[in-house]
């Protein structure tokens, strides 16, 4: 039978960090007066002033069986993305220093240095149209990977797949959890070793409560929600990460669990093998597929954790200069004409003009255009189309405006007539750049042009867009899961996901089409039997599940481990039916009610 993976992942990065330290803490101020008790912190709080990378590293451990059963491709697109946004930010970069050339040249026309600067800034304009021409296709081709979420498979469990077929990573978070933490606690032999499995038992607890969380939010429980729960996870994150501003960032974190070689990040050996030594120990292994590559597990979590960081927006653009501002801008009843076409889709498609947000502003809930519509995303590529046709005038027209003549072709090209129509895909790259060779009197006369105001003011505009491409593509990329949310968590469709709705009755199932409209909180018919009462109340914020994992489930289950007593259950991960639910089996998630079936403690 087929093995889907990818996209099992639950609670996030920022969120195990946070836990990591929360239960830290708990465990520190924890009142403990048996002598048992007090000397088992004692070793604890030392593993972990000793290793603490270690421990961090295992409250990331269901982030390294995901990645290592994963099929790479989301990894694959994460890192093109990243590419192309730093190819993105290069090129925006580049304009504001073509700008500042071109503004800084054609107000002091007589300086000795004022052409050179000007052709200089003339061939890296051309220079930069032709860079921004070849990044097109490649934005086309990741945008339309993305928008179908090939990385966010299907739950084994949805997919009425028996469990001993499933793979490591949901095998992991639904079967015989609370033993492999124990496992690995018993198995640690030296400081790191312990560290880690401290860190694993954060991560099994911190998951066992925020899974819960993200249920209630989502509306129901990764396996049937996936996309829906994927952007949860990361707004989760993001809400967190702003509330605690001490938190270290994704790469900080990828710095902090590297262990190796910085182009080589290997699995420390102890923790390779106390891994593998645990799940001899916890599962029966002739039942499973074999166990992962936990080192290719471990370099793509450190890989994922730096590529994460890449998505930085510059700042926005600097208007032109005063001599140009006044120029442009002084009448304000004759602004200059704007390069954006009103009638098409910011990503270059006939799609209609794109609201940002897709809400009226003030809307407090997440509208049509927040889905995962094409309309919405990587507007670079209108940019480019913009780009590539000024520049090809401009260069046309450097030699009239020299000769104090009006630019024929500026006056009949299509940016005249771009907003009356949509744009046509250039079938030609631009040539070559030319060194137009302008000396200080035919600048002096060109800086006197009206046309040259407007190439100062299109510049301007064209750089505007640009940051707008860049801030678009963090959202188009955020809203399908592949990043972060970072800034953008107060838009209503990242914000719904940082407050537990006042109606918290759950799972729904499925919905007909959920890559239309996961965006949405499903309007499907209840899964039966439906979750418990939700345990946290209505508006309850992310940080609601960082106390029950400390309190209910990790301080409980350490003392446990250090008395070296059982009496718990495995509890699941996803949290299915909302906190401490036990790890199940069922029949078919398709029947209604679900035959909900409780496994026992040694149960697989």
């Amino acid at each position: 039978m087929e093995i889907l993976v990818g996209g099992h992942l639950l609670i996030d990065y920022y969120a195990h960090t946070l836990a990591l330290d929360e239960l830290r803490k708990a465990l520190a101020a924890a009142p403990f007066t048996d002598a048992a008790l007090v000397s088992a912190r004692n070793q604890t709080m030392t593993d972990l002033s000793l290793a603490g990378d270690h421990a961090l590293l295992g409250a990331l451990v269901d982030h390294i069986f995901a990645h290592a059963v994963s099929d790479g491709t989301e990894l694959a697109m994460l890192g093109h993305a990243s590419h192309l946004y730093s190819r993105g930010v290069t090129l925006y970069q580049q304009l504001a220093a073509v700008r500042g050339d071109f503004e800084g040249a054609l107000a002091a026309p007589a300086n000795p240095a004022s052409a050179a600067r000007f052709n200089s800034a003339a061939v890296n304009l051309q220079v930069f149209a032709q860079e921004a021409y070849a990044i097109q296709a490649e934005v086309t081709k990741l945008r339309d990977g993305v928008a179908l979420l090939p990385y966010i498979s299907p739950h084994p469990r949805q997919m009425d797949q028996p469990a001993d077929s499933w793979d490591w990573g949901n095998r992991l978070l639904g079967r015989r959890t609370d033993a492999f933490v124990r496992n690995l606690a018993r198995l640690a032999k030296n400081s790191p070793t312990r560290a880690f499995a401290f860190g694993a038992l954060s991560s099994y607890c911190a998951n066992v409560a925020g899974s819960a969380y993200l249920g209630n939010v989502v509306g129901g429980p990764r396996r049937s929600h996936r996309f829906r729960d994927r952007v949860a996870r990361n707004s989760v994150g993001t809400w967190l990460a702003r509330q605690y501003p001490s938190l270290p960032t994704l790469g900080t974190i990828a710095q902090n669990v590297r262990f190796g070689t910085a182009k080589n990040p290997t699995l420390p050996p102890g923790v390779g093998q106390l891994l593998n030594d645990a799940l001899k120990a916890t599962f029966d292994l002739s039942r499973t597929p074999p166990p992962p590559d936990l080192q290719l597990g471990y370099g793509r979590l450190v890989q994922h954790l730096q590529l994460l960081d890449d998505f930085v927006l510059p700042p926005i653009p600097l208007a032109p200069s005063d001599v140009w501002a006044a120029q442009l801008y002084g009448d304000p009843a004759s602004p200059p004409p704007s390069l954006r076409v009103q009638d098409t889709g910011f990503s270059g498609d006939p799609d209609g003009g794109v609201t940002y947000t897709g809400n009226l502003p003030g809307d407090s809930q997440p509208g049509q255009s927040d889905s995962s519509g094409g309309s919405t995303i990587c507007g670079i590529i209108m940019a480019i189309l913009i780009i590539v046709d000024l520049v090809q005038a401009f260069v046309q027209c450097i030699v009239q405006w020299a000769k104090k003549q009006t630019c024929t072709f500026w006056d009949n090209m299509l940016l005249k007539k771009l907003w009356e129509k949509d744009p046509p895909d250039p079938r030609t790259p631009p040539g070559p750049p030319e060194d137009p060779g302008t000396n200080s009197a035919q600048l002096t006369a060109m800086a006197a042009s009206d046309e040259v105001l407007q190439l100062i003011g299109a510049l301007y505009d064209i750089h505007g867009q640009i940051w707008e491409a860049l801030d678009r593509t963090n959202h188009f990329l955020a809203l399908h899961g592949l990043t972060y949310p970072g800034y953008l968590i107060d838009l209503p469709v990242y914000k719904q996901f940082t407050s537990v709705p006042a109606s918290t009755e759950w799972p729904h199932r499925p919905v007909t089409d959920p890559i239309s409209s996961y965006h949405l909180y499903p309007s499907s018919p209840l899964e039966h039997p439906t979750a418990k009462t939700s345990s946290f109340t209505a508006s309850a914020t992310p940080d609601a599940f960082l106390t029950l994992s400390a309190s209910e489930v990790a301080l409980p289950l350490w003392r446990q481990i250090a008395y070296g007593v059982t009496d718990t259950q495995n509890f699941d991960m996803d949290a299915d039916r909302d906190f401490r639910y036990p790890c199940w089996a069922d029949k078919s998630i398709n029947f209604d009610p679900v035959n909900v079936q409780v496994l026992a403690y040694g149960d697989q």
